[in-house]
């Protein structure tokens, strides 16, 4: 009895707590995306690796020579948490052949099944990251200044997005302040016993996506310097201090190593890394690799702040360091572990950003998210600790009111993007063409999975595209072309449906001018020097072909604000219409070397090649060597 009570105490001291309400409150905010776009036999989520690729990735990752784009333990994390639905699978496959697996795990109930699970865990993932926002404001702010940081991280756009997809950006954030408060906690508490879950959680971040290692690499062999200089607790306990820490980053190196495949899969390693500090990275930059260009990256980094909150916040997270600074300058072991966090943004931004030389909306996430903790602070000493004596009521009632201002916008920013996965000009879309669309009708499409509509299931749809067949991640009714784009004359498509996102270079390239620090993306100026392409679709759009603009889908935020800052969020979709009967019949169609049939719900893995006019099996992996999202 007395364990049952003590139960209910803190069950009833939990939810009586305003931390519980804050993290109640950034649930439901997460709530809107979980269902979006689905039931699908893919995701619409650009770069996830649900619900496809964390399979296909796991298996990579050990497979002898082989390699994934991205590090396997959230992959397996999920796998653990799907099992229900793909050993369901095994067993009603008609055998345990890969081809027959395959296409039975690619049907549009299991898919559903796998993206939900895995947005739920983001979802967690990101309530948990701000639970530790909160803790690491609280560790050395106090308990108000905790609250405040939790309630910052919450209302923060970029993370509300990320809380709701598979991409991998959520879920290392968590693991990295979970390190982070570790880190902490042993400076400021002086209990070495940390030091284990920091070391193991950094293993964690680094093994769920690699780009982790940015908010360790410099911030912690620093932060251990300072407090070896400013603190006398761990000079006068050096050798129990730095026995501990090397023993347990030596234990997480062995860790991370075995984790990431490195032991049992030494050549796929290797060529990840190579893979990774190569193409991965070279061919995305989107600056010079100079100080000039990384002085525009920390430009558009301050122009890009409304990401995340709104530009009122910068100033509250600037003070928050001042305050810390000159707070805490008595307590040295809080003034060390207070600096943490300013530390890993320094950090992510030179030993990633400098590096990447990209500018995503989750390339700054990790700064976005550290900035809440000094946020947290300023606010609880903004409402509860500047105060002049002469005019304390209208003083209190004017911050106050301000603070509020400034979360109220905040939340208008994270309601915008809910807004936004509710209303995705794709739904539109999709109800347009179930009006028009007759069983039979040919449709004619391109690019990627994560940027196209539902097709109904009636119509014979095909696919161009400018990779190769064996690059592609065909979808279940849909059939594959390797043709020219610009003959589309002969295929005589009834509609063409275009994603906005993916065209728009075709449509309209403008090359950087060299001098300015901005660099042209490798891949996408390959991309636009393909002229047959680049031909096509403008004649599309100028209308110089016998096929109109019949609908155009466009998000419609109304009362909420744009959102353009996400690849697969919002984006316009076009859907033209043939003016002139088609004359060649499916069959015929179908007939045509170069085509791959993967209608029927065939393996999205396995291509059907046109080989001696008939067509045969090969076995080639959509996922193999990066993260192919086709």
């Amino acid at each position: 009895m007395r364990g049952r009570h003590g139960r209910y105490d803190r069950l009833a001291r939990w939810y009586r707590s305003p931390i519980f309400w804050i993290l109640c409150a950034a649930a439901v905010i997460r709530l809107a995306g979980i269902t979006w776009g689905l039931p699908a036999s893919d995701g619409w989520d650009d770069d996830g690796i649900a619900p496809r690729n964390f399979l296909v990735g796991l298996v990579e990752t050990y497979a002898g020579g082989s390699f994934f784009t991205y590090p396997p333990l959230h992959m397996i994390v999920l796998t653990i948490l799907t099992a229900p639905g793909w050993i369901t699978a095994l067993f009603r496959a008609h055998s345990f052949a890969q081809r027959d697996v395959i296409a039975e795990i690619i049907q549009v109930p299991f898919m559903t099944f796998f993206a939900v699970v895995a947005r739920l865990v983001s979802a967690a993932m990101s309530v948990g990251t701000i639970y530790l926002v909160g803790k690491m404001a609280e560790t050395v702010g106090g308990r108000r200044a905790g609250l405040f940081a939790a309630a910052a991280c919450a209302l923060n756009a970029a993370l509300t997005y990320y809380g709701q997809v598979t991409n991998l950006d959520g879920p290392y954030l968590f693991w990295s302040a979970l390190s982070l408060w570790g880190c902490m906690r042993v400076i400021a508490e002086h209990e070495l016993r940390h030091v284990r879950w920091a070391a193991l959680s950094a293993v964690a971040a680094v093994a769920t996506k690699d780009q982790a290692y940015a908010v360790f690499l410099i911030s912690a062999p620093l932060i251990l310097l300072i407090w070896l200089a400013t603190d006398p607790w761990p000079r006068a306990n050096a050798r129990s201090v730095m026995t501990t820490i090397l023993l347990w980053t030596g234990i997480a190196a062995f860790a991370l190593l075995a984790i990431d495949g490195a032991i049992v899969n030494p050549v796929g390693f290797a060529r990840r890394v190579s893979f990774l500090i190569g193409p991965a990275s070279k061919d995305y930059a989107q600056y010079q690799n100079n100080w000039i260009g990384r002085a525009v990256l920390l430009k558009d980094m301050w122009s890009y702040f409304p990401r995340y909150y709104p530009p009122a916040a910068a100033l509250l997270g600037v003070f928050g360091v001042l305050l810390h600074a000159v707070r805490l300058r008595r307590d040295r072991a809080l003034f060390v572990a207070g600096l943490l966090p300013l530390l890993a943004i320094v950090s992510f931004t030179i030993a990633f950003n400098f590096v990447a030389l990209r500018s995503e909306s989750r390339f700054f996430l990790p700064q976005s998210i550290l900035l809440a903790v000094y946020i947290g602070i300023a606010v609880d000493r903004f409402v509860f600790g500047l105060y002049p004596s002469m005019a304390e009521p209208l003083f209190r009632y004017v911050v106050r009111g301000l603070v509020l201002a400034i979360a109220v916008a905040a939340f208008y920013q994270c309601a915008g993007i809910d807004a936004a996965f509710l209303g995705d000009p794709r739904y539109d879309a999709e109800r347009w063409l179930r009006s028009n669309v007759h069983s039979g009708d040919t449709i004619e499409t391109y690019g990627l999975n994560a940027y196209l509509p539902r097709f109904p299931k009636d119509a014979y749809v095909t696919r161009l595209d400018t990779k190769k067949l064996t690059a592609r991640n065909p979808l279940p009714h849909v059939t594959e072309l390797d043709q020219p784009f610009g003959s589309v004359a002969k295929r005589h498509p009834r509609f063409i449906v275009v994603s906005g996102f993916w065209v728009k270079d075709y449509l309209k390239w403008n090359p950087v001018r060299l001098g300015d620090g901005r660099a042209n993306q490798e891949v996408r100026q390959s991309t636009v020097e393909d002229a047959d392409a680049r031909s096509y679709f403008r004649a599309l759009f100028d209308g110089k072909l016998p096929y109109r603009l019949a609908y155009k889908s466009v998000y419609k935020p109304g009362f909420w604000p744009p959102e353009d800052a996400y690849e697969s969020l919002a984006q316009t979709i076009f859907l033209f219409e043939r003016q002139v009967p088609a004359q060649a019949s499916i069959a015929a169609y179908k007939a045509k070397p170069g085509v791959v049939d993967t209608a029927g719900g065939r393996p999205h893995q396995c291509l059907y090649q046109a080989q001696r006019g008939n067509l045969e099996v090969g076995t080639a992996c959509a996922g193999r060597g990066r993260n192919r999202r086709a």
